[in-house]
């Protein structure tokens, strides 16, 4: 056998070292041996990368171009989203310190009336003119009637009786008096308001007598 030439010999010993040389350089290659920022955009296959490569959190403004972004859904609607701090609260946004809404609007008369013609020898104290059947709340009550004298005692008065505090007015008569009560009550519950005066058994109320209530709360 001839013996091989010497460029011959050379020429295995690079094959061989260039091989291993190059498994050698796949197989223990790191992170840690590549120079930061050495690694350029040119050097990595377009659309190689996925999101699942991406470190959590570690890309923000700088890394994105926001005018590439397309639209979010319902942005337009985004406008109050920092009142959403108490949607918790939404269920009672309708009230206003625990009144519903429909308490501030109320449709229902307000004004209220009662008349009473001629009364003939009335009794003292008997009621002469009565609203009945008034729901709770704050009202001015108004009264008024002719007192008419024909007993023989010169003073007399009137009362307008609501809850709290009645409304009494005093008087001499030797004939007619037109007599005029006016009162602001409160009441809790259902209630009623009437006027009684005194008299001797032959007094009248001439006329027409009214009894007049309306609500301001």
């Amino acid at each position: 056998m001839r013996r091989p030439s010497a460029p011959l010999v050379i020429s295995v010993i690079a094959l061989f070292a260039a091989l291993g040389g190059t498994s050698y350089a796949a197989a223990k290659i790191t992170g840690s041996e590549i120079a930061k920022k050495t690694i350029k955009g040119g050097n990595v296959a377009t659309k190689t990368l996925s999101g699942k490569k991406m470190k959590l959190d570690t890309l923000g403004g700088d890394q994105i171009n926001e005018s590439k972004l397309g639209p979010v859904p319902n942005a337009d609607h985004a406008t109050n989203a920092d009142h959403a701090t108490n949607a918790d609260t939404a269920a009672n946004a309708d009230k206003l310190d625990g009144l519903d809404s429909a308490d501030f609007m109320r449709s229902g008369p307000r004004a209220f009336e009662a008349n009473r013609g001629t009364v003939t020898d009335f009794g003292s104290g008997a009621p002469l003119v009565t609203l009945t059947d008034l729901a709770a709340g704050t009202y001015v009550v108004t009264a008024k009637l002719t007192y008419d004298n024909d007993g023989g005692t010169a003073n007399e008065s009137c009362t307008l009786n609501v809850p709290g505090s009645d409304d009494t007015t005093s008087f001499q008569v030797a004939n007619t008096e037109m007599v005029y009560m006016q009162e602001v009550t409160t009441s809790g519950s259902l209630f009623s308001a009437y006027v009684s005066c005194t008299g001797d058994g032959n007094d009248d109320t001439f006329g027409n007598s009214s009894l007049i209530a309306t609500r301001v709360d």
